[in-house]
């Protein structure tokens, strides 16, 4: 579970650091936090798209509604929490989908506590229907019902999905081995297709919802059913 924590007062930070090591502990869940400044979300909030749990906070130079803004636009499914002193900002928060808005010194540990597991739960149902893929640093985690095929070049496969591509570093067989009961069939050396996105196919290519047209090659024609 990704948890990352923007949050300018360091007391706030420091609390809920401390007290999510300790449910991610309890709860046998492995968790890793990390601190992160607004201006590396501002900067570029796609690397934090695939975060399952953001805290955000207000402060100067840190509008947490603001973030939570530009997280949702680069199609951030992360439940997002407010931890904050601020009583002003809690309406805005059903603007950008949040999660809870918590006001420090006022909510219960217990409280707290409710929040978080709420939001482990949640990650536990994305991931059970989604696959993550990392490569330089940069993780992504895909709903499998959004890809459309996988395409390998020199050990470098690319993920086609709805929205956009995404680059890293394994074998087709791998990944094979791992979506092959989801739905998914090999087609060609190079790639790799997920089924219910195929709206037709002949003895040499298959056809994709989007349009796509990819190779069937020779060993792999049999996985097509051309009926």
């Amino acid at each position: 579970m990704r948890v990352i924590l923007c949050l300018p007062d360091l007391r706030e930070r420091d609390f809920c650091k401390k007290r999510i090591g300790e449910l991610a502990k309890t709860d046998c869940i492995e968790t890793t936090i990390e601190v992160r400044e607004p201006g590396e979300i501002r900067k570029n909030p796609g690397r934090f798209a695939d975060a399952d749990l953001i805290y955000l906070g207000f402060g100067p130079g840190c509008d947490g509604i603001g973030l939570a803004q530009s997280l949702r636009e680069a199609e951030s499914r992360a439940d997002i929490v407010f931890f904050t002193r601020d009583r002003e900002r809690v309406f805005e928060a059903f603007d950008v989908s949040a999660l809870h808005y918590l006001l420090d010194g006022q909510v219960s540990v217990s409280k707290f506590d409710e929040v978080f597991r709420r939001a482990e739960l949640h990650a536990s149902q994305r991931t059970q229907a989604s696959i993550v893929l990392s490569c330089a640093g940069e993780q992504r985690r895909l709903p499998i019902s959004q890809i459309y095929y996988f395409e390998v070049i020199n050990r470098i496969v690319t993920v086609h999905y709805v929205g956009g591509t995404f680059e890293f570093y394994s074998t087709l067989s791998k990944i094979e081995d791992s979506l092959s009961s989801k739905g998914f069939v090999r087609i060609h050396r190079a790639y790799l297709v997920s089924q219910r996105f195929i709206t037709g196919a002949t003895h040499s290519e298959i056809t994709l919802a989007d349009g796509t047209k990819l190779p069937i090659g020779g060993r792999y024609a049999s996985n097509i059913d051309l009926s």
